[in-house]
């Protein structure tokens, strides 16, 4: 019932549109600027399962992932797991997460993680999160757990 008042509504908006700036053919142009972004977001997922996508896959794809319409096409694809579903939608959590404390690494200077509060928990930028907790759900890496209990300030000392 909504869909076909929303399309009254854009209808008569349209046509008034079309009265006032004199826009022509307004409903294709419309529809046409919704379809081009899906098919970007399709083509963001071929280039994930390609052949031809380089080491830099692992990167776009966390990028990507902070597009819901990104990880809904993903999980719709064939080519995609359970696992790899599992994955690109925690890794867009993260991405969205609020950060509550950055902790330098202890192996590498000048390189610090951020946990972050995402739905259920906590995430890690750090890579033992991205590809074991991603996919292990209550998984804690160690900055993680060094947040909860208490050895990290939230300010990340």
């Amino acid at each position: 019932m909504r869909a076909v008042v929303d399309e009254v509504v854009l209808t008569a908006f349209g046509d008034e549109l079309q009265k006032i700036a004199g826009v022509k053919d307004w409903w294709n142009k419309f529809t046409d600027l919704f379809r081009s972004q899906d098919e970007k977001v399709k083509r963001r997922v071929d280039y994930h399962f390609s052949p031809k996508a380089g080491p830099d896959k692992w990167t776009k794809l966390i990028q990507h992932s902070k597009d819901p319409k990104f990880v809904a096409t993903f999980a719709r694809d064939a080519r995609s797991s359970d696992q790899d579903t599992l994955h690109v939608q925690r890794m867009g959590e993260l991405a969205r997460g609020r950060t509550v404390a950055k902790i330098q690494s202890d192996r590498l200077p000048g390189r610090s993680y951020e946990v972050r509060v995402v739905p259920g928990g906590f995430a890690c930028t750090c890579p033992d999160w991205r590809f074991k907790g991603s996919i292990n759900p209550g998984y804690m890496c160690k900055h993680i757990r060094a947040y909860e209990e208490g050895k990290v300030r939230a300010d990340g000392v």
